[in-house]
């Protein structure tokens, strides 16, 4: 690919900066060869993420044009990802028949990936012309259409541009968001058995102006999701919840007043300040794009001028995105329409360089393709820690782009599972506290015509180690974990901590499973257990429990606290002496420092060639 000539144009000192910068920035992404991808032709919505729960981020991508099983180019299609190859599981998946009608004029456009279920699988919602597909995940790598059983009432004469999964009345499930191209939108409340109850009139937020995408948001910081709608026809709104009951239109209040155009967006915090940022794609060339800067009161301020980030051509997808993990957002763009290519468009977050504003860097990237875009994502495709980007082509295959960035700053990438909030912890706001400075993350997933089940991904810079993660759950209090250590993924479980793996090999005596289901004793005395050398007592516990080791051993001991499904949420190891006994008392909180909630646990514990374990019941 080729990169922009260097102009000498500035002071010497910029001229060396910006020298520096580009040799060590060049070749910053580079396409990749897939021959799943470079099948496909004319594809709109696509999102990403682990549906087979095997560590890696798979991907749906939306073939337009009407489903015929003879033409290759029509599937919309899965792809896992194995060890940062892609291969097509369509099929096998069950999605060997695809929405289609008589007329051949059932187009395809969006997929919404979203546990509903709470089940810890993610299923996935595919918006048509004339219909709307709910596939429920069955955790086998199939997937069943369960549209009609989810009394998901399809609009047979609409175009159902995208779907978004959102907790809008803070119950713990996930509820649903159809938007529409020439009809009013439709939401649907999740019953938490498996169906939805349609909300007549939306709360308000049946919005007609032909949306394209839509973005959840707490603008006013009361713990409540509002609504970004935008829309190509007319006004883009906002409404502010109301605690979930209802929502009110405060476009202008809040100072988000986009008129005509409006295609994609996407929320990211360019500049480190706590407050989440709204970018909208409009057609550039008449209107350009904005960027509303979130503010400590409220209202948002339009920074397009002063960030240098309005031209975005015929804009369609975009995301934030730290492509080179130094700390601040850089933000990707797609366009193009018919006959119009424009180069999809990369800005760079000169921050961390010390200029407040972005770059131009479009041909620097190598992110630059000319084909004509319409959606986009961002995630860690071959797990290396940096973001690599998704493009689909409205008229050729899909880019890959893998993230070749020579500079090695550190990461973080962090997965919620929520417990009484929903799985996804969609709504969840993370904050990494990094040698004084923070850097805030909201994880929603949404986008122009996708949604994505995806890691929260923390470029850090230059540092050793993260001080401490801040996680607001969306139902429940805050938690906090310190001294997490750099260029990792983890696994945060609500109210129990970092996990310390997916799964445990139960092979392995350290970090393996207690055996749960043949454990010491089968039902947990009143008073105490004693078992030979141990005495757990008392159990069931509310604020401490004692572990009495009458010793006769030397060595290292080891005691390890699990969740009754194998996640270790406490561990220690100590020195103990034959000739003094070893005491413990336990006041429930995991290592780092977290209250954990009432419920059965499993112990652990080994010293020499001896293992004691049995349950734990914390009131």
């Amino acid at each position: 690919m080729n990169f922009k000539k260097f102009k000498l144009c500035r002071a010497p000192l910029a001229v060396l900066f910006f020298l520096i910068s580009f040799f060590s920035y060049s070749q910053q992404f580079t396409e990749v060869e897939s021959r799943p991808l470079s099948e496909m032709k004319i594809n709109y919505g696509n999102a990403v993420a682990d549906y087979d729960l095997d560590g890696d981020l798979d991907v749906f991508i939306v073939a337009y044009n009407s489903f015929d099983a003879n033409d290759q180019t029509t599937w919309s299609r899965l792809l896992e990802n194995i060890n940062g190859r892609l291969e097509d599981v369509t099929k096998d998946a069950g999605f060997g028949i695809q929405h289609s009608n008589a007329q051949k004029q059932d187009l395809k456009l969006g997929a919404s990936w979203g546990d509903y279920d709470n089940d810890g699988y993610p299923d996935i919602l595919l918006s048509h012309q004339n219909g709307t597909q709910l596939y429920k995940n069955m955790g086998n790598k199939t997937f069943k259409d369960v549209t009609r059983t989810a009394k998901i009432e399809p609009c047979l004469s609409c175009n159902n541009s995208g779907s978004l999964w959102w907790d809008y009345d803070n119950d713990g499930d996930l509820d649903l968001y159809l938007f529409y191209l020439e009809d009013e939108n439709r939401l649907f409340n999740n019953q938490a058995d498996g169906t939805f109850k349609e909300i007549i009139g939306a709360l308000n937020i049946n919005d007609g102006n032909r949306t394209w995408s839509s973005l959840p948001i707490d603008a006013n910081h009361d713990g409540w999701l509002d609504l970004y709608v935008v829309n190509d026809f007319g006004l883009s709104n906002f409404y502010l919840s109301q605690e979930g009951e209802s929502f009110i239109n405060a476009t202008d209040i809040y100072n988000l007043r986009n008129t005509g155009c409006g295609m994609g967006s996407t929320i990211g915090d360019f500049n480190n300040d706590g407050y989440y940022d709204i970018y909208v794609t409009n057609i550039a060339e008449t209107k350009k794009n904005p960027l509303f800067m979130g503010t400590a009161e409220g209202p948002f301020v339009n920074v397009t001028n002063q960030e240098g980030v309005g031209n975005g051509h015929y804009g369609w997808g975009t995301r934030f995105l730290d492509a080179d993990n130094d700390g601040d957002q850089d933000l990707y763009v797609v366009n193009g329409e018919a006959d119009l290519h424009y180069e999809n468009v990369f800005f760079k977050n000169l921050r961390k360089e010390g200029e407040k504003k972005f770059d131009d860097w479009t041909n620097e990237s190598a992110a630059n393709g000319l084909n004509n875009g319409m959606g986009a994502e961002v995630f860690d495709y071959d797990q290396d820690g940096d973001l690599d980007i998704l493009v689909s082509n409205t008229n050729n295959a899909p880019y890959l782009y893998k993230n070749t960035t020579a500079i090695s700053d550190a990461w973080l990438q962090v997965s919620l599972e929520g417990i009484t909030s929903n799985k996804n912890a969609f709504g969840a706001k993370l904050i990494a506290y990094v040698e004084g400075d923070s850097i805030h993350r909201l994880l929603h997933g949404a986008t122009i015509m996708g949604q994505s089940v995806k890691p929260a991904h923390f470029g850090l810079g230059d540092v050793n180690k993260i001080d401490s993660l801040f996680i607001q759950w969306p139902n429940s209090i805050p938690e906090k974990i310190y001294d997490i250590a750099i260029n990792q993924k983890i696994k945060i479980v609500e109210q129990q901590g970092m996990q310390k793996g997916e799964f445990f090999n139960l092979e392995e005596e350290e970090e393996g499973t207690p055996e749960i289901d043949s454990p010491i004793f089968d039902e947990i005395p009143n008073d105490k257990l004693l078992e030979k050398d141990l005495i757990v007592h008392p159990n069931p516990f509310k604020e401490y429990i004692t572990f009495n080791f009458l010793n006769k051993e030397t060595g290292v001991l080891r005691l390890s606290i699990y969740t009754i499904i194998g996640a270790k949420v406490f561990s220690l190891e100590q020195e103990v002496n034959a000739t003094h006994d070893w005491i413990l008392q336990w006041n429930g909180e995991s290592n780092n420092g977290v209250k954990l909630t009432s419920g059965l646990y499993v112990y652990k514990v080994s010293l020499a060639n001896k293992k004691w374990s049995g349950k734990l019941l914390l009131n």
